[in-house]
């Protein structure tokens, strides 16, 4: 999977505390929900890792005519 990481926008996993109601701070990752799928780019069928986000997007968009 690339480590987590969207082919389309770059975005990578962020890092953050949890936080409990003690206060107590450890570190954790928000990791982004990375799908592969087959996608046509610019003409071409290319298999990437697209995160669903993306996925939202890319199906808001007019289709090209």
């Amino acid at each position: 999977m690339s480590a987590g990481r969207c082919d389309i926008c770059e975005r990578k996993p962020m890092y953050g505390n949890n936080v409990p109601f003690s206060q107590h701070r450890t570190r954790r990752r928000f990791v982004l929900n990375v799908q592969r799928r087959r996608i046509a780019i610019n003409g071409t069928p290319r298999v990437v890792n697209i995160c669903t986000r993306c996925l939202r997007t890319m199906s808001k968009m007019p289709k090209e005519r």
